[in-house]
């Protein structure tokens, strides 16, 4: 598995559902239809399925991450 950069016209779309959704955590999963080259969104995760071996995939933690930003959002609230 290898992580991919989405195109941003995607990756635009994608952001877009999370606020739709009013998601501050998560992830919106995307296919390309090989039929067609038509993208289809086809899964929203309140809580983002993190990779198996992400430092080999995708070269960073996702859960520091998320750990970071919950921290964060703790502090603002203090």
């Amino acid at each position: 598995m290898n992580a991919v950069e989405p195109a941003e016209p995607l990756r635009a779309a994608a952001e877009a559902i999370a606020r739709a959704a009013h998601l501050d955590v998560g992830g919106v999963e995307v296919m390309i239809d090989d039929r067609d080259g038509t993208p289809r969104f086809y899964d929203i995760n309140a809580l983002s399925n993190f990779v198996a071996k992400p430092l080999d995939v995708l070269g960073w933690d996702p859960h520091e991450k998320l750990v970071d930003r919950l921290e964060a959002w703790i502090a603002e609230s203090r």
